[in-house]
């Protein structure tokens, strides 16, 4: 029975060294393969610099920072250029640009009967622009950034928050399983202890038994009366 309760203990020890990742923790040093123990502060700011979820939400906070910028670029001016070549038929007016934004479509009656003769074709243009009244259009689209980026920071907080807490319960847990393990060791040193304080008693039970015949012997022998 005793064997027994020693390699359940055993079996505890090493389940508890598998899930120390915090608490006990052990870094290796690049120098050398020294460990050492973390205490409660030291595991709480490995775990928020190290911690998936932290880093997520921290790049979610950068991600809505920069659209916060990328709303305030609507109040430069905006210059577009392009240029474009071709080679079209003359079924319709030659000329014909590409879709775009700065330069207006031409257009023409098609002609009745149809041709495969082509030509080559080319347009360049530059389109400047500027919005100076926007009846707080570009205002508005900028406060629903920085609204995304509040909100951002808010859930980037309250996970920190909450991987701290775990961080900290399970520092906890760890400790009180250390306390358990080192109590259930003393325990056992306890019961071995009694083991043997019982095997000597029984043994020297077991030697007083054998020798009192002897000595009774002795006593009965006719020499003795």
């Amino acid at each position: 029975m005793l064997d027994n309760y020693r390699a359940g203990l055993r079996w505890i020890t090493i389940t508890l060294v598998l899930l120390i990742s915090l608490g006990q923790t052990s870094l290796a040093q690049s120098s050398a393969d020294q460990k050492r123990t973390l205490t409660l502060e030291e595991a709480v700011d490995f775990a928020l610099k190290n911690y998936p979820a932290v880093r997520a939400s921290l790049e979610r906070v950068t991600a809505a920072q920069a659209g916060v910028g990328l709303a305030r670029t609507n109040y430069l001016p905006r210059a577009d250029v392009v240029w474009q070549t071709n080679r079209a038929t003359d079924n319709n007016i030659t000329g014909l640009v590409l879709p775009q934004s700065i330069i207006a479509p031409i257009s023409g009656p098609v002609p009745m009967a149809t041709s495969n003769r082509s030509a080559w074709g080319s347009a360049a243009g530059l389109l400047f622009s500027w919005e100076p009244v926007d009846f707080g259009y570009r205002g508005a689209k900028v406060d629903a950034a920085r609204a995304t980026r509040d909100r951002a920071t808010t859930e980037a907080s309250l996970t920190r928050l909450d991987v701290a807490v775990a961080t900290v319960n399970a520092y906890l847990t760890v400790l009180a399983a250390q306390r358990t393990v080192r109590a259930a060791e003393a325990d056992v040193e306890r019961r071995e202890t009694f083991d043997k304080a019982v095997r000597v008693l029984v043994d020297t039970s077991f030697a007083r038994g054998r020798m009192l015949p002897v000595r009774m012997q002795s006593w009965l022998a006719p020499g003795s009366i």
